[in-house]
């Protein structure tokens, strides 16, 4: 849900837009690239994972990069996008995953 409201807030356009090109995906959203939900849903499921498992977890964080580094790829989010929404995951997933349990 923070993720959505950042989203609305920051009202960002994506890339395909603001260059004119087709997405790789076809996407109707013209305005909310700001920050990644994919990134962030797999980094949170990955930092879930890394809680009782290592190196299951090692594996997931290497997943949740190419998730990231794929939607970069494809056009619908900037580096800085998939940044922000790992971040925000992988601070969450510290705070709440390691810190408060």
């Amino acid at each position: 849900m923070g993720i959505t409201l950042l989203r609305i807030i920051i009202k960002e356009e994506r890339p395909y837009v603001r260059y004119g090109v087709a997405p790789v995906f076809a996407k109707n959203s013209k305005s909310d690239s700001m920050p990644s939900r994919h990134t962030a849903s797999a980094f949170i499921i990955a930092m879930a994972i890394l809680r009782f498992n290592v190196w299951a977890g090692i594996a997931y964080l290497f997943i949740a990069v190419i998730i990231s580094v794929s939607r970069v790829c494809a056009g619908v989010h900037y580096v800085r996008d998939v940044i922000v929404g790992a971040a925000i995951a992988i601070l969450c997933g510290i705070v709440f995953l390691f810190l408060v349990f």
